[in-house]
């Protein structure tokens, strides 16, 4: 059965919590005049409280839906609020919301904004041991840069307060650059070869440059194939480690193999 319809009674601009209060306050009764023309049909009594406005008593006819009092009254809803029926102080759902003597009608507005939003992702900081320095000092030798999120959220907000925030999407439209910081350490030790000139083996093997490289498959200081580099430690290639770090490696190769792996310079040591 359908409530008649009776003029508006509520203007209910969108999100505008006082317009609607300020309608609901307008509203006043004419006895039976939302209740269908139904001669054996007797009205009943329910209370509708329109977002954040006091609550209204109104009459409709028994067993109604809650949305065709809301219609009757000229008050619009969307498919984004939420419709509760109340009834000795419990929602009810699904056939029970037909309306009942005593029940409340709840119309929550509920809006739904999509946010988009730039936020700064942090730089960080790398920091790389260096036997050049003394140990303990630090130097900055690149300074870092954030980076750029593009952040989209959801807002939703009931009557006007917000009761949910849910991210989206997020992407990330600039890279950070690490602030990069060299620390000074002592050198590494390996013990029996501390002692020995490899200066003097450097100089002979690659002219003392850490990032020599050999047509051949040898690299750095000291003219390491990937192989024997990776054998006693190593990563990547090894020029691409410090200077301090293939001295280590190559001290650490002397202590397996003695002066061999340099048949040529190892007499220098």
């Amino acid at each position: 059965m359908r409530a008649t319809t009776t003029p508006a009674l509520f203007a209910r601009p969108r999100g505008i919590a006082a317009s609607i209060a300020a309608a609901a306050l307008t509203l006043t009764l004419v006895p039976g005049s939302a209740v269908a023309q139904q001669p054996d049909a007797d009205p009943v009594g329910v209370r509708l409280k329109v977002a954040d406005a006091a609550p209204v008593e109104v009459a409709t006819t028994p067993k109604v839906w809650p949305g065709q009092l809301l219609e009757a009254y000229g008050v619009p809803a969307d498919g984004n609020d939420l419709v509760d029926v109340v009834r000795d102080g419990r929602e009810v759902s699904g056939p029970r919301k037909r309306l009942r003597q005593g029940d409340v009608v709840r119309l929550t507005d509920v809006v739904k904004e999509r946010k988009t939003k730039r936020e700064k992702v942090r730089a960080g900081t790398v920091e790389v041991y260096s036997t050049d320095l003394k140990p303990g000092r630090r130097k900055v030798v690149r300074e870092g840069r954030p980076g750029v999120r593009k952040v989209v959220a959801l807002k939703t907000l009931h009557n006007g307060e917000p009761v949910k925030y849910r991210v989206v999407r997020k992407k990330l439209v600039k890279d950070p650059r690490p602030r990069r910081v060299l620390v000074g350490r002592e050198a590494y030790s390996v013990p029996g070869a501390d002692g020995l000139n490899w200066g003097a083996l450097a100089s002979c093997e690659s002219g003392g440059n850490p990032n020599a490289v050999n047509p051949a498959g040898y690299y750095g200081l000291y003219q390491f194939d990937t192989g024997t580099w990776h054998s006693v430690g190593g990563s990547g290639l090894p020029t691409s480690a410090s200077a301090a770090e293939q001295t280590y490696r190559a001290k650490l190769l002397y202590a397996q193999r003695g002066r061999s792996p340099w048949p040529t310079c190892g007499r220098l040591l």
